[in-house]
């Protein structure tokens, strides 16, 4: 695919994001995606199968960058505390959340998606659940984190209660900023055995 392919692909990415955001999948036409993106009908099957396609697109660009937030956090085992560690990245993925939300609340909630969700359970565990395990396993082989904590559990409790929060109805697109996270995240650290006032083992 060449750069002008690429664009037009992004322009249609990005407009499924804000349509679905704004009406939901089910009220989504192709039409109107093309529209918002300012190519024809016909551009967009060029490029798509059909809107699952292309909404499935969407929920791929949109969790790359969610990827790629917690790829170091496993480096960073015996530097700083693990509140510290944790938090930062938790707020990251807060931020970078608030463009996949209306995604993932779209495929539990619209039967036709019900294949999609099948698809991605079958996943292998990768992104934040697999890099968050690997840092809480690092951090416990140097006896920071409690020898019977299940580092895998663990990484999925703590971004099971990072999307309980997002779907909060109060707390919006201010989640990052949030006492409540970080009060939520320090809970959980107390939960696996890490002080917060650790000293640092590594300069």
């Amino acid at each position: 695919m060449n750069a002008r392919g690429d664009t037009t692909r992004k322009r249609l990415i990005d407009a499924t994001t804000a349509l679905v955001r704004e009406v939901g999948y089910a009220n989504v036409r192709t039409r109107s995606i093309a529209v918002a993106a300012g190519v024809a009908e016909g551009t967009l099957y060029r490029h798509f199968a059909d809107k699952r396609s292309l909404f499935y697109a969407a929920v791929l660009d949109r969790n790359a960058p969610i990827v790629a937030a917690t790829a170091t956090l496993p480096s960073l085992a015996g530097r700083g505390t693990v509140l510290e560690n944790l938090l930062e990245v938790i707020r990251k993925l807060a931020q970078l959340q608030e463009d996949l939300l209306p995604l993932e609340q779209a495929m539990i909630a619209d039967p036709t998606l019900a294949p999609l969700r099948g698809e991605r359970v079958q996943m292998p565990l990768e992104g934040p659940p697999h890099d968050i395990a690997r840092y809480l396993a690092a951090e416990q082989s140097l006896g920071r984190v409690r020898a019977e904590c299940d580092p895998t559990l663990a990484a999925i409790s703590l971004l099971a209660m990072l999307f309980g929060l997002a779907v909060h109805p109060l707390l919006g697109n201010d989640l990052a900023k949030s006492e409540l996270l970080g009060a939520s995240v320090s809970y959980f650290v107390d939960g696996v055995g890490a002080s917060a006032t650790q000293p640092k083992l590594l300069a």
